[in-house]
């Protein structure tokens, strides 16, 4: 560590994190005018010394935990996405409904402008998630009256957009600074505690930074926003009891098969397959819960993706271009498995179909994000994640599984088979809630501003601020917040 120290120029804003919430906070306001420094602890590739940092401890259930989770570079965790979009890392868009943000102290007609924008920025189609806007004679949805099931769509984006598109448009907006490789470990906090100053961050080769600013915008992600506000010592009694707690992760059940009716719902499922429109998006149906379900059996909201088996006695000839479709492409074990309408004959293909359920996790207090005794290279603790999912949790589950095993048969869609007692998987990799928003410090850390209760200029972005986290990728949120946070803070600097 070396012992120079550079202070950049005054700014209007400094943004740490450049992953979608900071570029995207970056770019609003450098848009306007505003002078922006843009802190990044990671580079334009991914190291090791980058991804050393993201240690922690986590306790409860199994988890990946925090350094496979995160991930420090220019982009974020984009970089590691892992669903093939034109053979290219991407992920699957989905915006919150209005009924997922009716704990929120905002309002819906307050957030729909702002998905609309995100829509654009993050390379996407227009604001249409419905199944009826998008079928077509070919690629219709599934018939589902009389069950508590309907479908929608995900929109499938490209990681360049992040990685890339947003980055290179970044470098030539002159008002904003982005600088890699800087590692912010310390907020220049006044001694009543009531405003920022700067930050403080160390460069990879070991020159100190210094950052004066109007305003602070912390986007470095759920764990390490609340990492930095409790070193900086915002954790005390007369602050939110809420810091670092709420934790929430995207669970995903793979406890149930379809064993269809007919085969030839192979053939008729093909608009739950990613496919391209005659627009050249790229779109994959799913199926959901009606808000009429929802209500009337007290359910999480969730969401269902198909995923035939190849079946084991299919020729190799077929089974071989079979497997070529279903795994092209990047992902874990299931994330590739788009391409399957493209076989030849799925109806000799495909004996089954894996039904893997997407379902959201409520904030509990005792899911958070506390300092550990361990400590980073900088002296700073590391975090430590308690991430639990209790008996009462699997039961909701096995409601949800009950309820769908009735609505598939009702459907004429086949007989779900269930796999009662199953745990679910809690390694989404989507943080959030740790930051929560709130209308007070008792019930949240920001305000609806997503400013920090008590401090006239710190600002918190991405889904840290998430008060309920729905059940998808939460990117288009993150963007669609940050655009709105981004106006906020430009009409606070007058």
């Amino acid at each position: 560590m070396g012992d120079s120290l550079e202070t950049l120029r005054p700014v209007d804003v400094c943004v740490v994190g450049a992953g979608p919430a900071g570029i995207t906070t970056a770019l609003a306001l450098g848009s306007v005018g505003r002078t922006v420094v843009l802190l990044e602890s990671g580079g334009f590739r991914s190291s090791r010394w980058a991804q050393e940092l993201n240690d922690g401890d986590h306790e409860g259930e199994p988890y990946d935990g925090l350094v496979r989770t995160r991930h420090r570079q220019v982009g974020g965790t984009v970089n590691v996405w892992n669903v093939p979009v034109q053979d290219e890392p991407g992920a699957k868009y989905v915006p919150l409904s209005p009924r997922d943000i009716a704990d929120w102290p905002i309002a819906w007609n307050d957030l729909e402008p702002r998905y609309r924008e995100a829509q654009t920025l993050c390379g996407l189609g227009p604001f249409e998630y419905g199944a009826d806007y998008w079928a077509t004679e070919a690629r219709r949805s599934f018939r589902l009256e009389g069950t508590g099931l309907t479908s929608g769509v995900y929109q499938f984006g490209s990681a360049k957009q992040f990685t890339r598109v947003l980055v290179d448009r970044l470098r030539s907006t002159e008002t904003v600074t982005l600088v890699p490789s800087a590692t912010v470990v310390e907020l220049d906090v006044d001694r009543p505690g009531r405003c920022v100053r700067g930050v403080k961050a160390f460069a990879r080769n070991g020159e100190v930074l210094e950052v004066k600013t109007r305003t602070v915008v912390l986007a470095c992600g759920a764990v390490e926003n609340a990492r930095l506000l409790l070193i900086a010592g915002f954790g005390g009694a007369d602050r939110s009891k809420w810091l670092g707690r709420g934790f929430m992760e995207h669970v995903r059940d793979f406890s149930l098969v379809l064993v269809p009716d007919s085969p030839e719902l192979f053939a008729d499922a093909s608009f739950y397959d990613l496919h391209t429109t005659g627009a050249g998006l790229r779109i994959g149906g799913r199926l959901t819960l009606t808000d009429d379900a929802l209500d009337s059996f007290q359910l999480p909201n969730a969401s269902m993706t198909l995923v035939p088996r190849v079946r084991r006695r299919t020729s190799r000839g077929l089974m071989d271009r079979a497997l070529r479709s279903i795994h092209r492409g990047v992902g874990g074990p299931w994330q590739g498995r788009y391409g399957w309408s493209r076989v030849r004959s799925p109806v000799t293909a495909f004996d089954v179909f894996e039904v893997v359920l997407n379902l959201e996790q409520r904030p509990h207090p005792w899911n958070r994000i506390e300092l550990s005794s361990r400590s980073d290279r900088f002296g700073n603790p590391l975090p430590r994640l308690v991430l639990e999912w209790t008996d009462e949790e699997q039961k909701i589950l096995e409601r949800v599984r009950d309820r769908l095993e009735e609505w598939f048969r009702t459907a004429r869609l086949g007989r779900l088979l269930v796999t009662r007692g199953r745990r679910p998987d809690l390694n989404a990799h989507h943080h959030a809630g740790t930051t929560r928003m709130g209308r007070d410090p008792r019930t949240g850390v920001v305000d609806p501003q997503a400013r920090v209760f008590g401090v006239e200029n710190l600002y918190l972005a991405g889904a840290s601020v998430f008060p309920t986290a729905g059940f998808a990728n939460p990117t288009l949120t993150i963007v669609a917040t940050a655009l709105r946070l981004a106006s906020h803070v430009d009409a606070s600097l007058g």
